[in-house]
């Protein structure tokens, strides 16, 4: 059996003396290369030479006053001792200058004061409403149970697909499956649809067989859905 395992590898004294040194070599030198140097400046005593009075009522003096007061702006002339040379300050007057404050008269109380009106039940609130005008109903039109026949029937149409005496009130779901022989009559009509009133749908039903078409003696049977709608009377 051959196994294996890591050997720590002894350090000795000399050794992490060596790498100590070494590394206090590198931290000089990196404190030599980027060390800080500032710039050195001369400082130089100014020593006058030639003191030059100048007189502002000499106008050489004068000009060159001006002069350098354009390219400093911060020499100041001096004041002149004359009043009437000095440049009057603009004054400023407030507007409530003369006005004088005074208190408002007091109002008087009433000698007979006024009680607050309190309702009672025949107090009206509501201001008074006009009669309305009656109107009268209007006259609803009488509307009728009519067939709606399919594309296929409408050549075979006859003039009495009006439906009496059936209070259906689902028209929406109301469709048969009719079917139609060569003579026009209706021999069988089914429901397509699941009837919430049995005694009116028994009644559309009967009325449905009671339907006439024109005859066709080239189509033995024709088979075709037949649907309702609410029509005026007359139409």
């Amino acid at each position: 059996m051959l196994s294996f395992a890591w050997k720590i590898r002894e350090r000795p004294t000399w050794h992490v003396i060596w790498l100590t040194l070494l590394l206090g070599v590198f931290m000089g030198l990196f404190f030599v290369v980027f060390r800080i140097t500032y710039p050195v400046v001369k400082q130089a005593d100014a020593v006058p030479q030639h003191v030059l009075v100048l007189d502002p009522a000499d106008p050489a003096s004068l000009a060159i006053i001006h002069r350098a007061q354009d390219r400093s702006f911060g020499l100041v002339p001096a004041e002149p001792s004359d009043a009437a040379q000095m440049v009057p300050l603009p004054t400023f007057t407030p507007i409530y200058a003369g006005a004088e404050l005074n208190l408002l008269p007091m109002m008087t109380a009433p000698e007979t004061p006024q009680q607050p009106h309190f309702f009672s039940a025949s107090t009206t609130v509501l201001p008074k409403v006009p009669p309305r005008v009656p109107q009268l109903p209007k006259q609803v039109p009488q509307a009728v149970l009519k067939a709606v026949l399919p594309t296929e029937l409408v050549h075979r149409a006859s003039h009495h697909l009006e439906i009496q005496d059936v209070p259906i009130t689902d028209i929406e779901n109301a469709h048969f499956r009719i079917a139609i022989n060569a003579f026009g009559q209706v021999t069988q009509a089914l429901p397509l649809f699941t009837p919430t009133e049995p005694e009116v749908m028994d009644r559309l039903r009967k009325a449905i067989l009671g339907l006439r078409f024109k005859a066709d003696a080239k189509t033995p049977v024709q088979w075709s859905t037949l649907t309702f709608e609410w029509s005026k009377a007359g139409r």
